[in-house]
């Protein structure tokens, strides 16, 4: 019996970060040249699975009732560490001029989370980190 690889979408979720945002316009053009479709996310889609959003699927309903901060983020979905390809998307994010302090890639656990887990997590990290620094 052959085995079945599973290919994650290739896209990246954006959280308070659109088409208004300065280096928008950067950011799109290094996701066309990688094959990435970017896609905006906001309060409907905090309830929504990680995985699910990255596939195109709706969010269900009911979001949660989670305070979730307004700092930027980046979730990137289907490309390889291991083939220099996330490397060079971020590369290319860097060089665009787009202001994204949160920057993620999907893992097998975090695709299972919500949205604002996942939101919630990183902004905890970026917040730690932070606080190291000083």
């Amino acid at each position: 019996m052959k085995a079945h690889i599973v290919r994650e979408p290739r896209c990246a979720l954006l959280w308070r970060f659109d088409e208004t945002c300065p280096g928008y316009e950067g950011l799109a053009k290094a996701a066309r040249s990688c094959g990435v479709t970017l896609r905006t996310v906001g309060n409907p889609e905090l309830g929504g699975l990680v995985g699910d959003l990255c596939a195109g699927k709706a969010a269900p309903a009911a979001a949660p009732l989670a305070a979730v901060p307004e700092r930027p983020a980046l979730i990137v979905s289907g490309l390889s560490h291991q083939t220099g390809e996330l490397g060079h998307f971020i590369y290319l994010v860097k060089e665009s001029g787009a202001d994204l302090p949160l920057r993620a890639m999907v893992t097998p656990t975090s695709k299972t989370w919500t949205l604002a887990q996942l939101l919630l997590e990183l902004n905890q990290e970026h917040d730690t980190v932070g606080e190291d620094r000083t």
